[in-house]
Order: structure tokens, then C-alpha cells, then sequence
């Protein structure tokens, strides 16, 4: 048991570093929506290079974390019924949950918009009209990468949540609560 904690451990590390650095990418989206503002409406300067890195930061940073929201418990749930039942069942469902829908679902996410991702590399796909960024397959990559951390995990969830079943004396709660 002390194994899958270790390996749901070295699943946790990448989601955990990559939010961390998502972190100091929302000092950058700052940064560019107060110059972008302050722009605007003081000295009469627009950019549409400008408003669509601050989409393309805020897609980023949106998609990159959802490992770490889920690692943390801190994505959206919905507990209408969860609430009833037994912290066994609980945690019986999490696992089903990940290994039946979250899983597939995120390979085939990866499968998809790796396609959809090179596609953009080879056409050198910019933005429509030619006055945004160029170099979309950039902000595309993230799907790809995102759908893998998030894989990590869940399977770092569905490890710990397998340990807190049968061994809850090793771990109480399958999800981490440090931020």
C-alpha cells in the first residue's frame, strides 16, 4: 500500500509543478490586462495581439490545472446524492468514476487534439485576419498536455482512494489538502 501512495506521490509531482507555474502565469495575464487597460483608456492604444494573449494565458492556465484541481478536490462537484452514502461508497464511486470516464475520456481528448495540435504546427496557423498572434499550435498544445495531467490525477486520486478503502489507517482522504 505504501507503493501506490508513492506512485499516486510521483503522479502528483508534474500537475503540482505545472500549477505552480501556471501561478506565476497569472502575474503575466495581470501584467497584460493592466497594460492592455491602462492602454486603452488613457493613451488611446488597442491590441488585438494583446487581448488575445490575454485568452490565450487565461485558456492555458485554465486547462493546465485541471490535474491539480483534481489532485486538491478543488474542481466543481456536484454531491446530491454523495452526501447519503458511506465515505466506502464514497470512495468506491470516486475510483469507477476515474477508471471508467475520466480516464477514456482524457486519452481520447489526447489522441484528438494531438492531431489537432500538429495540424496547426504544419499549416503555421495563425490568427483569422492576420492581426492576432501567430503560432496558434502553441495554445493548442496545452489541450494535449492538460488531458495527460489531469490523467496523472486522477490515477494519483484513484491510487489514494484505493489505499483510504482498504487501508485507512495509511491515508484518511484521497485528495491532498495542501494548495
Amino acid at each position: 500500500m505504501e507503493q501506490l501512495l508513492r506512485i499516486a506521490e510521483i503522479l502528483s509531482v508534474p500537475c503540482r509543478v505545472v500549477a505552480r507555474g501556471c501561478g506565476w502565469l497569472l502575474l503575466v495575464l495581470m501584467a497584460v490586462i493592466l497594460y492592455d487597460v491602462i492602454g486603452r483608456r488613457f493613451f488611446a492604444t488597442g491590441s488585438f495581439k494583446l487581448q488575445e494573449l490575454e485568452w490565450h494565458l487565461h485558456g492555458a492556465i485554465a486547462v493546465l490545472c485541471f490535474g491539480w484541481a483534481y489532485i486538491c478536490n478543488a474542481h466543481v462537484r456536484i454531491d446530491l446524492f454523495a452526501e447519503r452514502l458511506t465515505e466506502s461508497a464514497r470512495l468506491k464511486i470516486e475510483i469507477l468514476a476515474i477508471l471508467l470516464f475520466l480516464v477514456p475520456f482524457m486519452l481520447a481528448l489526447t489522441w484528438f487534439s494531438v492531431d489537432f495540435t500538429y495540424r496547426s504546427y504544419i499549416r503555421a496557423e495563425g490568427s483569422p485576419g492576420g492581426v492576432g498572434l501567430p503560432n496558434r499550435w502553441i495554445i493548442k498544445s496545452a489541450i494535449p498536455l492538460g488531458a495527460i495531467l489531469t490523467i496523472f490525477g486522477g490515477l494519483a486520486v484513484a491510487l489514494r482512494a484505493y489505499v483510504a478503502l482498504h487501508r485507512p489507517d495509511l491515508i484518511a482522504t484521497p485528495w491532498k489538502t495542501e494548495k
